[in-house]
C-alpha cells in the first residue's frame, strides 16, 4: 500500500498530482481507455476510407442512406454505453490509486459493472439537458430570423435605403452569434456543475440524480479551479491525439481534395493510430475529476482527517474502503 498524502491542492499541484498518478499507474489507465478506443476503429475505418469516395452530384439509393443512418445510431449509442462504463472504471481506478490501494482494469470494469444503469443514467440526464439548451438556442435564432426577416421585407417595402437593410442584417448576424456564445457558457457552466458526478456515483454509491446534486454542492466555490484544470487537461490530451494521428492528416487532406478513396490499409492504420492516442491521452481528465473531486470533499467535509481516523480505527479493513462515510 503506498503512502497516502491527503491535504487541499492548489492548482499547480492539483495537475502535479495528475501526472505524478498517471505516470505511476500508466498501463491500467490506458488498459482501461483502450476499450472504448478500441471499439470505434471499425467505424472510424469505415468513415475515413469512404472519404472523399464520392462525387459531389452522387446521390445513394434511399435504402443505402437508411441502412448507414441506422447503422451509425445504433453503433453511437452502444459506444456512448462503453464510454461511460470506461468512464467510471477510471474513476474507481484513479481513487484506488490516490488513495494508495491496488487496483486492476479488470477490477475497475466489475466495480463499474454493479452501477451500470445508474451510470447511463447520469449521462442520459446530462445529455437531456444539453440537448435542451441547443433546442432553446435553435428555437431562439429561428425566431429572430424570421422577425428580422418580416421587418427587413417591411423596410424594403417602404423603399427603405440599402444601408437599413444591410445594418438588419448585421444586427441579425450579431444576434445569432451572441445566441451561440451563451449557449456555449450555459453549457460549460453546466458541466461544470455536474463534473464530478461520476466519481459521486461511484465512490458514494448514490443515484444517478442524487450524484448529480451531490456534484454541484460540492463544485461550488471550486468551478473556476476544475476548469482550468480540465481546460489544460483537455488540451494536452487533443494535442496526444493529433501527435499520433498527424502523419496520416496529409494523406487524408489529398484524398478529399482529389475526391478519391484512401486504401484500407492506410484508413485501418489512421484509426489505430486515433485509438492509441486516445487511450493514452484519455485518462487525464479522468484523473484531474477525482483530484478535484477530492480536493472538494477536503476542503468542506474534512476527508483527510475521515481517511486517516477510518485507517486508524480499522487497520484490516481500510485498504478496501474506497471513500469512507
Amino acid at each position: 500500500m503506498e503512502t497516502v498524502e491527503l491535504r487541499p491542492l492548489s492548482l499547480g499541484e492539483l495537475l502535479d498530482r495528475t501526472f505524478t498518478l498517471y505516470r505511476r499507474h500508466f498501463w491500467l489507465f490506458v488498459g482501461i481507455m483502450a476499450v472504448p478506443s478500441s471499439f470505434a476503429i471499425p467505424i472510424n475505418v469505415f468513415f475515413i476510407s469512404v472519404q472523399g469516395g464520392l462525387a459531389p452530384s452522387a446521390t445513394p439509393p434511399l435504402p443505402q442512406i437508411l441502412t448507414a443512418v441506422t447503422g451509425a445510431f445504433v453503433f453511437v449509442i452502444i459506444f456512448w454505453m462503453t464510454y461511460a462504463l470506461a468512464m467510471g472504471a477510471a474513476a474507481y481506478a484513479v481513487s484506488q490509486a490516490y488513495l494508495g490501494q491496488a487496483a486492476t482494469v479488470r477490477g475497475s470494469y466489475r466495480k463499474v459493472s454493479e452501477k451500470f444503469w445508474r451510470l447511463v443514467g447520469i449521462t442520459i440526464n446530462l445529455l437531456l439537458r444539453v440537448l435542451g439548451i441547443m433546442l432553446l438556442v435553435a428555437a431562439v435564432v429561428g425566431g429572430a430570423v424570421a422577425t428580422l426577416f418580416v421587418i427587413t421585407k417591411g423596410l424594403a417595402a417602404g423603399s427603405a435605403t440599402p444601408a437599413a437593410a444591410g445594418i438588419m442584417g448585421i444586427i441579425l448576424v450579431l444576434f445569432i452569434l451572441a445566441a451561440y456564445v451563451a449557449a456555449a457558457v450555459l453549457i460549460v457552466y453546466l458541466g461544470l456543475r455536474y463534473s464530478v458526478s461520476v466519481p459521486v456515483l461511484m465512490l458514494e454509491n448514490r443515484g444517478a440524480l442524487d450524484s448529480i446534486r451531490r456534484s454541484i454542492q460540492l463544485t461550488k466555490g471550486r468551478r473556476w479551479q476544475i476548469f482550468v484544470a480540465f481546460l489544460l487537461a483537455a488540451i494536452m490530451s487533443y494535442v496526444g491525439v493529433i501527435i499520433f494521428q498527424g502523419p496520416f492528416l496529409i494523406p487524408m487532406m489529398i484524398a478529399m481534395i482529389h475526391n478519391t478513396r484512401l486504401p484500407v490499409w492506410l484508413a485501418f492504420l489512421t484509426a489505430v493510430s486515433g485509438a492509441v492516442g486516445g487511450s493514452i491521452t484519455g485518462p487525464i481528465s479522468m484523473i484531474v475529476l477525482v483530484l478535484c473531486y477530492y480536493d472538494a470533499r477536503i476542503r468542506k467535509e474534512a476527508f483527510d482527517l475521515q481517511f486517516m481516523m477510518s485507517a486508524l480505527e480499522k487497520p484490516a479493513t481500510a485498504a478496501g474502503t474506497a471513500s469512507p462515510a
